[in-house]
């Protein structure tokens, strides 16, 4: 017997120099990072919109291999202190949306994940501020174009979408019947020039990678699906990837944004800028207010 542990012993002695010599990675420890929640954004504006609302946000010191930059910070709630995860935005989109996502799935273990940020609202039911909950989300680009006997092209959109967890939905309805948006629009510098009172929508939240300033796409999209709240680049590709993750490492996840234009050629009393910081005030607030009064 122990001439036989001998030789496992020198095996795994072999085995370990032969892996150093040719460069061959040791297998690691499947070690767990637990976070409370994780933060996802996808523009500079979105990301220190949120990062001015976290305690003590810095870098995490260590290295997961990839290219993103994570940030670490928490947050006292009615239920404790939270521990937050926010991933410096890589780039607008779909495409980018889904690599943050499962990257975030990949080196972190959360109970919740957010994205918060900005959106094109329908301005049939929104005004510029609104916040959107986005209770379900699909990609408008999905679609069948089938040609006609007369050389033109009939469009055919799907209607697969992603949903959020029933019970957050839940939450979050009795939630938006509580926001005290009289006092975030109070304590806005520039609310003046908004007049509308600001309102929160839960449904369809729809996702391109476009960045949309066309009458005749925001008529065609909305004449194709029913009960669209908002248009954003992002929402579908974060919901499809956490959607379709592994069970054991699902967390909640919901996506709130805020409207800062209507995604056409409407004419605006304020500017661009101006709007677009209003709107990113409305969701971070919201979203925190959420985080810190009623998530369990």
């Amino acid at each position: 017997m122990d001439n036989l542990s001998k030789i496992f012993l020198n095996t795994s002695k072999f085995a370990l120099e032969a892996r150093k010599i040719f460069g061959i990675p040791l297998k690691q420890e499947n070690k767990t990072n637990n976070y409370d929640i994780g933060i996802i954004t996808a523009t500079a504006e979105e990301f220190n919109s949120i990062v001015s609302l976290i305690d003590n946000c810095d870098e995490l010191n260590e290295s997961f291999n990839d290219s993103i930059i994570y940030y670490y910070g928490t947050i006292n709630t009615n239920s404790g202190l939270k521990s937050i995860i926010i991933p410096y935005p890589i780039s607008m989109g779909v495409e980018a949306s889904v690599s943050t996502t499962s990257k975030m799935l990949s080196n972190f273990k959360f109970n919740y994940v957010f994205m918060v940020g900005i959106c094109a609202g329908n301005k049939n039911v929104t005004n510029i501020g609104d916040v959107i909950v986005a209770e379900k989300s699909l990609n408008y680009n999905e679609i069948v174009e089938v040609q006609r006997q007369d050389k033109g092209t009939r469009k055919k959109f799907r209607q697969n979408a992603d949903s959020i967890d029933r019970n957050l939905k839940a939450r979050l309805s009795l939630f938006s019947k509580k926001i005290d948006f009289k006092k975030f629009k109070s304590e806005y510098i520039e609310s003046g020039i908004f007049n509308n009172p600001l309102k929160c929508h839960i449904g369809l939240l729809v996702s391109g990678s476009s960045l949309l300033r066309s009458d005749k796409k925001i008529k065609e999209i909305n004449e194709d699906y029913h009960g669209i709240k908002g248009m954003d680049m992002e929402t579908n590709g974060f919901y499809f990837t956490l959607s379709h993750s592994r069970k054991e490492l699902q967390p909640k996840f919901v996506s709130i944004k805020s409207v800062s234009d209507f995604g056409d050629s409407t004419t605006h009393k304020a500017s661009g800028e101006k709007r677009k910081k209003y709107a990113l005030y409305t969701a971070s607030a919201t979203l925190f207010d959420f985080i810190k009064n009623h998530l369990k």
